[in-house]
Parts: structure tokens; sequence; C-alpha cells
């Protein structure tokens, strides 16, 4: 077994980026579903938030269904799951991790109609899959 000084530094970036994109998903997500009905009172009726300087327009947020915020939680937490895993060298985490950023690609198309196709999404998942199946032979 490899030892964490003899990690790629290009592995432990990714996987560091993803601890955070995934963690901060996992937990924006988690805290949507949670509080739910909190947040559609505490925001019925506004149109955007004012969140540091920058207006953020929130109303389309409000009618999609708690099950979205739900699965995007369950999906981002089985993404950090596999990014976990793959920092300790397991080959199963690649597994984990690209098939929840796949399925969370699909998710919003089910419960936001009129999304246009994810360009950037799909092309930052697709990167980040090929640099951690690069990272495949290093792994049990």
């Amino acid at each position: 077994m490899m030892e964490q000084a003899e990690r790629p530094r290009l592995l432990a970036v990714i996987c560091i980026l993803t601890f955070l994109g995934s963690g901060m998903t996992l937990f924006s997500n988690a805290m949507l579903t949670l509080f739910y009905d909190q947040f559609r009172q505490l925001f019925s009726g506004q149109e955007s938030l004012d969140f540091l300087g920058n207006q953020m327009n929130i109303s389309g947020l409000l009618d999609i269904s708690r099950s979205f915020y739900l699965l995007q939680a369950l999906f981002a937490g089985l993404s950090l799951t596999g990014a976990i895993l793959m920092w300790n060298f397991r080959k199963i985490g690649f597994h984990f991790y690209a098939l929840a950023q796949l399925i969370m690609l699909i998710i919003p198309k089910l419960y936001i109609h009129g999304l246009p196709f994810p360009v950037f999404e799909l092309s930052i998942t697709a990167l980040f899959i090929y640099l951690y199946f690069k990272h495949l032979h290093l792994m049990h």
C-alpha cells in the first residue's frame, strides 16, 4: 500500500477540491432539505436576495421540491465518500465519485424545467473524472 508521502500532487489537489466542492454542496443541500419549510417562509415573496452587495435571484429556488435538495445532498455525500476513498487509494471511490457526479448533472434537468444544457458543469465533471481515472493504476 502506498503511503501518504507518495500521493501524487495532482491527486491530492483534485481530492481537496472535491472535498471542498462536494462538502459544501452536501452541507447546503442538507440544510435546505432539513429547513425547507423555514426557508420557504423566510424568503416567500422575495424575488432576489442581497448577498455581499450582489443581487441573487432566488424566486425559482423556492419552487423546487424538497426531494431535489435531498437527492443533491445524497449524491454529494456519495461524491465526497468517493473522494475520501480515492485519497486512501481505494479504487471503488472512483466509481462512487463518477456515478454521483453524472447523476448530479441529470437531477436538475428532472426538477427544473427550461434549464440550458450544462456545458460548463459537464466539462468540469469530465475533467475531474478523467484526472481521477489517470490515477486509478495507483489504487487497489
